[in-house]
């Protein structure tokens, strides 16, 4: 990853004809500006919410199932004991045996709701985390145009190596916080003005 860094920086320096002094390079660290958009945190509420909605549910249909295994557990007890009379026992060994062809569905039943609720919830959390970063890099990419900047890295990517690809920079170069501001500004002015918001997308 290094080299192809080194290698897209010197093909911007020699290949495309810019010399070193005309090269302006910013620093954003993506991770922080993701954390602090605050579209990002509105909208992880929801995903709380819809995940406390399917624990709910989930807790409901393990609750029928723990019910329904007690049933049958206690109609195969009584099937067993001798108490009771040829007949009652039979009677009662029907009553487990349908009682645990409910017990498999159910069992069948949480089981395909639990594995379709976390394909669902990790679909929508992967959708709205590319929608997050495909908002960001347009605004990092207004700024660079706005502002002249010829090449942005991030700094919060770690290498193979576990070291950060950019090891050094000077202060004045990180438009992280500028980033923020102009994203949770673009955020409150749709979030105030739905019409605003429509005509963006």
């Amino acid at each position: 990853m290094k080299r192809y860094l080194a290698a897209a920086l010197l093909a911007l320096t020699f290949g495309a004809g810019v010399c070193a002094a005309e090269l302006k390079i910013a620093v954003i660290d993506m991770q922080k500006a993701f954390e602090q958009y605050e579209k990002t945190k509105t909208l992880q509420i929801k995903l709380d919410q819809q995940m406390e909605v399917f624990r709910e549910y989930s807790n409901q249909l393990n609750q029928q199932y723990q019910n329904l295994r007690k049933q049958y557990e206690s109609a195969r007890d009584d099937s067993q004991n001798i108490a009771f009379s040829g007949a009652e026992r039979e009677s009662k060994r029907l009553k487990a045996q349908q009682l645990y062809e409910s017990l498999k569905l159910k069992e069948q039943e949480l089981s395909s709701y639990k594995e379709s609720r976390k394909t669902q919830l990790n679909e929508m959390h992967e959708k709205l985390r590319t929608e997050l970063i495909d908002e960001i890099k347009q605004v990092v990419h207004n700024k660079a145009v706005l502002e002249g900047y010829t090449v942005v890295l991030d700094k919060s990517g770690i290498s193979l190596s576990d070291i950060q690809f950019v090891v050094y920079y000077q202060p004045n170069l990180d438009i992280t916080e500028s980033v923020v501001q102009d994203l949770n500004r673009g955020y409150r002015k749709n979030a105030n003005d739905p019409a605003a918001a429509a005509s963006d997308k």
